[in-house]
């Protein structure tokens, strides 16, 4: 088995998915490790039983966490497109009526 180094460690599950799914997407093998099932089991989203580590192989490290950095760095796109403003318009105006 290779030698995996953590690159990231949260506690919430939709955020690890996304980072894994971003990883995976650029050729990086990814394990996403949970400290204990009961946190996933019972949903648990805060402490130490919520965390989540995100590990990749030794060797693919630094590249990964290049990329997540670039992640942390990207804009997030609020705005709407002028047509998802005109379809969210109209449906606002249609429930008016």
């Amino acid at each position: 088995m290779k030698d995996w180094k953590i690159i990231s460690q949260l506690t919430d599950p939709i955020i690890a998915s996304l980072l894994e799914g971003r990883l995976k997407s650029e050729g990086i093998p990814v394990i996403l490790r949970t400290k204990e099932a009961a946190g996933s089991i019972y949903g648990l989203t805060t402490g130490p039983l919520a965390e989540i580590k995100i590990l990749v192989p030794a060797d693919r490290t630094a590249e990964a966490q290049e990329l997540l950095a670039q992640i942390e760095n990207e804009p997030l796109e609020n705005e709407l497109s002028e047509t998802e403003d005109e379809y969210f318009k109209e449906s606002d105006e249609e429930q008016d009526n």
